[in-house]
């Protein structure tokens, strides 16, 4: 049986989207979905079978929707256009939350009240879960499926997982909730202990506490940003359009076992991989010894080049040496513009930077961007 986990993390929810219509374009569907925060209220419209709702909501998604604020004011501030009327609105907020004892929730309830049918996710085959946290009950993290919460009660307890404590938060049923996130941001081990074997986990990028998967043998497969998605409160329709994207191809990646870091890149045998760099001319070694300002024999030359781009590129410590290239070369890719959604070959993404070298990049560069270019002048693609 197949689970999904979504992770929480407010307007990143959007990255959710994007990754699910990859699943859900190659017929991949759920048995069973949990979600903490933004990821319960994403979940339980997949559970009841309104994904295509779902997307119609964030491809509308503005900051008013879901908060009384200007998106006109919102908007200059995300971009940190601070000006004056600026400031005094900001001031005029600031000063209503304080009066008010936490920023209203009335118009994220008018939403999940409009859009959760609790009838229909009852009734629906797609098992579903949430996480929330019972303050009134010493602090009780509380990890529930639908059946485990009482009729009439399931839009309140979806809201409760949501509940950001700047948020003037409703009691329910005499008791007070807190956002699920402080306790297990992204609720696999729910979906291990209820017997699912091969989970899907979609990750945000949040730094709020995940709790380990329980069970080692089950098969847990991570959709994760392959960039930042901003802010939790980031809701500006650019912003939001782009992560959606970002969570198509990302899922992409995870799928099909896509190579490169920031790119994507048709999947290569190791064996091509390392031929590729075992192969490079004296010339790009001299070049990168040159820019590194390190002499030395060819590994000695790899293994400065590593160790510069992992702490520049701020790299995962499992890279080896083929996906410490690639991210080398995917950082001349990024400074010259090249178009990250598209699928490559190894040969094509190589072309298309190469076609791009001879124009002189805008503002500084790194040193990873140097190494790469001096690989690059020296390949012949």
């Amino acid at each position: 049986m197949r689970g999904l986990a979504l992770e929480g993390g407010g307007a990143k929810g959007a990255f959710h989207v994007g990754a699910l219509q990859a699943f859900f374009d190659r017929g991949i569907t759920f048995d069973a979905v949990t979600g903490t925060s933004i990821g319960a209220l994403n979940g339980a419209m997949i559970a009841q079978g309104d994904f295509e709702t779902l997307k119609m909501l964030w491809t509308n998604a503005a900051i008013s929707k879901v908060a009384d604020v200007d998106d006109a004011e919102f908007d200059k501030l995300m971009s940190g256009d601070y000006d004056r009327s600026l400031v005094k609105y900001l001031v005029k907020k600031a000063r209503e939350v304080i009066s008010s004892r936490g920023m209203p929730i009335d118009k994220l309830k008018s939403i999940v009240d409009k859009y959760i049918d609790e009838d229909k996710l009852r009734a629906s085959k797609i098992d579903y879960g949430l996480v929330t946290v019972a303050v009134s009950n010493g602090w009780e993290p509380m990890e529930l499926f639908k059946e485990d919460v009482p009729e009439g009660l399931l839009k309140d307890y979806i809201l409760a997982s949501a509940y950001y404590p700047l948020y003037n938060r409703p009691e329910i049923g005499g008791k007070r909730f807190l956002d699920g996130g402080i306790y297990n941001n992204c609720p696999i081990s729910p979906l291990v202990r209820k017997g699912y074997s091969d989970i899907v986990a979609i990750r945000t990028g949040s730094r709020m506490p995940m709790r380990g998967v329980i069970d080692r043998s089950v098969k847990v497969t991570y959709v994760i940003p392959s960039e930042s998605l901003g802010g939790t409160v980031d809701l500006r329709k650019s912003h939001v359009e782009y992560n959606m994207k970002l969570g198509y191809f990302d899922a992409l990646r995870a799928l099909d076992k896509l190579g490169g870091f920031r790119y994507y890149i048709e999947p290569m045998e190791v064996a091509e991989a390392m031929s590729f760099m075992l192969n490079l001319r004296e010339s790009a070694f001299s070049d990168l010894s040159d820019v590194l300002r390190e002499k030395g024999p060819r590994n000695t030359i790899f293994a400065h080049a590593f160790a510069v781009a992992h702490a520049e590129l701020d790299l995962p410590d499992k890279f080896g040496a083929v996906e410490t290239m690639t991210a080398i070369l995917e950082e001349a890719a990024r400074i010259h513009g090249v178009e990250k959604f598209k699928i490559y070959t190894l040969n094509d993404f190589l072309k298309e930077i190469k076609s791009r070298l001879d124009t002189p990049p805008s503002g500084s560069v790194t040193k990873s961007y140097e190494m790469a270019v001096a690989v690059l002048r020296h390949i012949d693609v």
